[in-house]
């Protein structure tokens, strides 16, 4: 079970990771506004990979204005295996969260962690959810920590994951704290507007890709840290293509696979 816990973690860690930034936004220089990328139809489709293994997709839709959810499922018949995650943020225009949670599949109930920012107190409270289902509102709510922050930006798992399209354009180092599984810690993302082209299984023709690298040391599910590096669309529109992570079993990738997006289509 560890190489698909190890995988779909580290693409919402990464395309994915989970921060509060530590850099205040007022300090960054995004090229676009948020309004110029942001759908409130897209619908991302990925398929993640250990080697030649095919472990599951996750599944990114946007349902309404600067709100966002994934689903995360392994695929039917691995040894073994049998991962299903449900992640949700709500943001504001500048993609930092106003609240969000992730819910995984333990048995017969899901459990998980909601982040409330409170902006008063600059404070995250941290909530332990128990459902039946996903699509039930918790049996079972608690209060498991409320970390106090330096800045009230708030970036939940999902939500970083529409961060750096504001700055893959631009030439850049952004710093962030890092909120994974409650526990704090920094992520560092590199921009330095570096074109090149990525091959994707669905399209004959590679996809032009604008680069970003980065690191974290936050410590994950199963030693989930270290470096990583995603590509994302060449355009306005900067749609995540590909990502390439280190897990303790070694390299994985995660590539889209399916996309419906008014008017796009992957640049080639």
């Amino acid at each position: 079970m560890k190489p698909v816990v190890l995988l779909m973690a580290l693409f919402i860690a990464c395309l994915a990771l989970s921060p509060v930034s530590a850099t205040p936004p007022g300090d960054l220089s995004p090229l676009v506004s948020p309004r110029s990328f942001f759908s409130d139809s897209e619908d991302l489709v990925y398929e993640v990979s250990w080697t030649f293994i095919k472990l599951g997709t996750i599944h990114i839709k946007t349902v309404g204005d600067f709100k966002a959810i994934a689903y995360i499922d392994s695929y039917q018949g691995l040894p073994f295996v049998d991962l299903h995650s449900v992640n949700y943020t709500e943001m504001d225009s500048a993609f930092y969260t106003k609240c969000g949670y992730a819910i995984d599949k333990d048995g017969k109930d899901w459990k998980g962690l909601r982040y409330m920012l409170d902006l008063s107190n600059k404070s995250v409270a941290i909530e332990e959810l128990h459902h039946k289902d996903p699509a039930s509102p918790p049996y079972k709510c608690e209060i498991k920590d409320t970390m106090h922050l330096k800045s009230t930006s708030f970036v939940d798992g999902l939500a970083i994951g529409y961060l750096p399209r504001l700055f893959i354009h631009s030439a850049q180092t952004m710093n962030v704290l890092t909120l994974l599984k409650g526990a704090l810690g920094t992520t560092t993302f590199f921009f330095t507007g570096k074109r090149t082209t990525e091959d994707i299984g669905v399209l004959d023709d590679p996809v032009r890709v604008v680069e970003v690298e980065g690191s974290t040391n936050v410590v994950g599910v199963y030693g989930m840290t270290g470096e990583f590096t995603g590509w994302f669309s060449d355009d306005d529109a900067a749609v995540p293509i590909k990502g390439k992570l280190k897990v303790l079993i070694g390299n994985v990738t995660v590539e889209l696979i399916q996309w419906n997006r008014k008017g796009w289509q992957p640049p080639q």
